[in-house]
């Protein structure tokens, strides 16, 4: 059963909140916001502090070690951990996606299509390497078994190696191309982008196209067996990961487009989501059948 309502409702934001992130170490989320703060929300509580304040609107935000990272429209990333802050002028466009790999690297994507890498060096960030893509807005990054999987506003989506040369790709969408993401049990590419679909590739060739939202395809998480999609037309939605088969909704998940959207909490059974409304919406997914 797909739950009826949320566990946890945060409020706080005074404008859009655009990225979400668990935090395993501290058992906590964090929100970006539109007004310039990444906030800090323990597991529980409605109430939230601030980790980062600024005057340009936070876009994305992730966890990186015992860091916490925002990207904002200014192009700066800020890092804080408990020794203290910091921030990193590489960026001259909006940072609109963050992720960590396995080697505990940092990438940065940017609103003119440069996508960063860093790494933890002698107790700060050292960037590696500042990669130029045809991307446009590099609006998501995550892994791919061959490398960096990366979406942008082009509409495509591109599998780059470890030289930034890119191995697979696809024009996937007419136009923005919000997140892609590999699922491992089919070795296929999810897409979804501003023309409310759902695209799956194999090896760079288009293989299915769902249409599943009204209008963009903001987000997707892909757990434990489950596809969740999140849009402007403010819906989230379940599907199977096996055969795409809708699954059900979420009910009333939020007054205003759904722009964010994390799984989290100490057994990964909570499902959060936010938008355009302010608000951070947490979900148990436990007791479900959905949650095996």
């Amino acid at each position: 059963m797909i739950p009826d309502q949320p566990t946890t409702v945060l409020r706080g934001h005074q404008g859009a909140v655009y990225d979400l992130a668990w935090n395993a170490h501290a058992q906590c989320w964090h929100s970006a916001g539109g007004d310039g703060v990444v906030a800090t929300w323990a597991l529980g509580e409605e109430d939230g502090v601030a980790a980062f304040q600024h005057a340009a609107p936070f876009y994305s935000v992730t966890v990186w070690g015992e860091a916490v990272v925002g990207g904002n429209s200014s192009g700066e990333l800020f890092v804080k951990t408990a020794e203290g802050a910091s921030t990193l002028h590489v960026h001259n466009a909006p940072v609109f996606s963050l992720w960590v790999d396995a080697q505990n690297r940092l990438w940065s994507g940017d609103g003119a299509g440069v996508i960063c890498s860093w790494s933890w060096s002698a107790g700060r960030p050292e960037l590696l390497t500042q990669r130029p893509t045809s991307l446009g807005k590099v609006r998501h990054l995550t892994e791919h078994p061959q490398g960096l999987l990366a979406s942008g506003g082009s509409g495509e989506w591109t599998v780059l190696d470890d030289q930034g040369t890119p191995v697979m790709g696809a024009h996937a969408h007419d136009r923005s191309c919000y997140w892609a993401c590999h699922l491992a049990s089919k070795d296929v590419v999810l897409s979804g982008g501003q023309d409310g679909q759902l695209k799956v590739h194999r090896q760079g060739e288009e293989w299915m196209s769902l249409d599943v939202h009204q209008s963009a395809v903001y987000r997707a998480v892909v757990h434990r067996g489950v596809v969740w999609t999140a849009g402007r037309d403010k819906d989230v939605k379940a599907w199977s990961a096996d055969t795409l088969d809708a699954l059900g909704k979420l009910t009333r998940p939020h007054a205003r487009s759904v722009n964010a959207m994390a799984v989290g909490g100490p057994d990964g059974s909570l499902l959060a989501t936010a938008g355009d409304d302010r608000t951070v919406k947490v979900w148990t997914l436990e007791g479900s059948p959905l949650h095996d």
